[in-house]
């Protein structure tokens, strides 16, 4: 009896924003890693998520949704997927399709960016409960981008069960023997800080709207760690004095059940309570200011 050999690979998960990109990742690996809210451009930066089982470790790569932005904050998000595919950082790239939304000019500029690339390509249809006629979208489909229909597809609601074992039946067959990237006990390179910045940002998608949460940044200012508590301080910014007035609410309410919120969420990552503070600053047209974007870590033309 031959030993199974093991397979590694780093996977891009592309497509527009609220495709189900990060719902897919999450699904995977069993764990809420990636943040998931209804508002689309939730995700900013390329997070990676770790799935490792007896034979296959496969690195996941959650990038933001590819859309075309106005603002300079967003080009250098769309910046952080294509970047990914230029450089070919990655093995394969699995192309999630919202079959819920109709096809424009926004995802011809993902299915190019994604044809141009040459990586192999996996073409994940999902939304399949949100579509009326899936068998005719996809159709429509290919016959607008021909050049993929040779490519292994799947149809998928990413976050039912049953599609980890449709998702990882056609990919674990695409990976190359390979090493272990990381130990298998590891779930994501990020750190500790980059999940209390996604949890405060959470909760301000979820109990703000309009354009609040498009205009809010979390920096984190102090991160502390012992065995007994965490100490997270942080400061929220804004473009207006009235999105500060939103965040902070009426006597402070909103601010307080913020720091809850986003403290219990981090707590249940690391099993040690958590102490959180949160200011809210006003940093006038962050998302167009070039030199803050370089200060918070965005490449930027």
């Amino acid at each position: 009896m031959t030993e199974e050999k093991s397979k590694s690979g780093f996977v891009a998960l592309v497509g527009r924003p609220n495709c189900g990109k990060s719902t897919l990742m999450n699904t995977v690996l069993g764990e809420d890693l990636a943040v998931v809210t209804p508002l689309p451009q939730t995700t900013r930066q390329n997070l990676k998520g770790i799935y490792t089982s007896d034979f296959v470790q496969i690195v996941f790569v959650d990038t933001p949704g590819i859309h075309r932005g106005s603002y300079s904050f967003n080009k250098s998000m769309v910046r952080e997927s294509a970047k990914l595919l230029k450089r070919r950082d990655v093995d394969i790239i699995c192309y999630l399709v919202d079959l819920s939304r109709s096809f424009g000019t926004e995802e011809d500029f993902v299915a190019q960016s994604v044809i141009a690339s040459g990586i192999p390509v996996v073409v994940i249809f999902n939304k399949k409960d949100l579509c009326q006629s899936p068998g005719h979208t996809i159709e429509a489909f290919f016959k607008r981008y021909p050049s993929l229909q040779s490519r292994t597809s799947i149809i998928v609601s990413a976050y039912k069960k049953e599609a980890k074992e449709q998702f990882l039946n056609v990919l674990v067959p695409m990976l190359s023997e390979g090493p272990r990237f990381f130990p298998e006990d590891d779930l994501t390179d990020a750190d500790m800080r980059f999940f209390a910045a996604e949890y405060i940002r959470k909760q301000i998608i979820l109990n703000t709207s309009d354009e609040v949460p498009h205009a809010a940044f979390v920096e984190i200012l102090q991160y502390q760690e012992s065995k007994t508590l965490h100490r997270v301080e942080a400061e929220i910014h804004v473009e207006t004095d009235g999105q500060k007035a939103i965040i902070i609410g009426s006597k402070g309410a909103l601010i307080k059940k913020i720091q809850k919120e986003s403290a219990f969420e981090l707590q249940r990552l690391t099993g040690t309570p958590v102490s959180m503070v949160c200011h809210v600053k006003i940093s006038p047209k962050w998302r167009n200011d070039e030199r803050f974007l370089r200060d918070k870590g965005f490449f930027v033309d």
